[in-house]
């Protein structure tokens, strides 16, 4: 059986690192999946991506990258036993997602069918997510939905997931 590990933490946490790092370690020099769900749409994003993309760069690891901002492609069912993903970021991921559509259930059902999938398959999958939470009430009623999905789907992957950790400052707390 496959594994699936939660890493989630603030922005800025140090949590893509941690995930990187830990993804590096299990794959035993491998080449890694690198699902990224980020879109450029302005200067502070591309730089974000454009750092998490030298970041791999300069790593030992061999690293493959699919840019998933939305759908989830039928070529990551057809992924090679063993093989270790690490998807940077859910929460990224569900933003895209809101901003296309209002029907957000047929995705999160897709993503939800990919993780039970991978796991069949044995494969690997580290999963980045913002923990947001924590933050105060919004008058905006698409955030206060953003967060109320977002909450409901890590719910439902600490239910599945094997291990979960939670960075903050570069502190990691393993809670699961």
């Amino acid at each position: 059986m496959g594994r699936l590990i939660f890493v989630t933490g603030g922005v800025r946490s140090g949590k893509s690192a941690f995930a990187e790092r830990y993804a590096q370690q299990v794959a035993n020099g491998q080449t890694l999946t690198y699902i990224a769900s980020g879109v450029a749409f302005d200067t502070e994003m591309q730089a974000r991506i454009a750092r998490h993309r030298a970041d791999r760069e300069q790593s030992e690891a061999v690293w493959r990258t699919l840019e998933v901002p939305d759908t989830l492609p039928d070529e990551l069912l057809t992924l090679e036993c063993g093989t270790v993903v690490l998807w940077d970021c859910l929460t990224t991921w569900l933003g895209n997602i809101m901003y296309k559509t209002k029907d957000t259930a047929p995705y999160i059902k897709s993503f939800q069918y990919y993780i039970e999938e991978w796991k069949k398959q044995n494969i690997l999958v580290v999963l980045v997510s913002n923990e947001v939470m924590d933050e105060p009430s919004s008058k905006y009623e698409e955030v206060e939905l953003y967060k109320q999905l977002l909450g409901e789907l890590h719910q439902w992957i600490v239910a599945q997931c094997d291990e979960a950790y939670e960075i903050d400052h570069q502190l990691c707390k393993r809670w699961k």
